[in-house]
């Protein structure tokens, strides 16, 4: 089972890259270092639609799987894992018995 802490990081990661591929594609931010750090031909390439929307989409995904993890942490039980769970089983069969 995942601590809380994982969960929490894989949130934020998974939140934060999201957010970050769902908008730089449409930054000048993202021309500029096309055309800066890739060969030509490359650069084109990752200045069309299809790889930008490609990529925003990614970016999606990423911010729909955080919230599925942030759903999660949420309803998760904040004790350790277990714990008071024997106590009500014990209490719950002496009340029956």
């Amino acid at each position: 089972m995942e601590s809380r802490i994982g969960a929490a990081l894989s949130l934020y990661a998974f939140g934060v890259i999201g957010l970050f591929l769902l908008v730089a594609p449409w930054t000048p931010a993202w021309a500029q270092a096309a055309y800066a750090l890739l060969p030509p031909a490359l650069g084109r390439l990752v200045l069309s639609g299809w790889v930008r929307g490609v990529a925003s989409g990614l970016g999606a995904l990423d911010l729909l799987i955080a919230a599925e993890v942030g759903v999660g942490l949420w309803r998760r039980p904040r004790g350790p894992v277990g714990e008071g769970r024997e106590d009500e089983r014990a209490s719950s069969t002496a009340e029956h018995d």
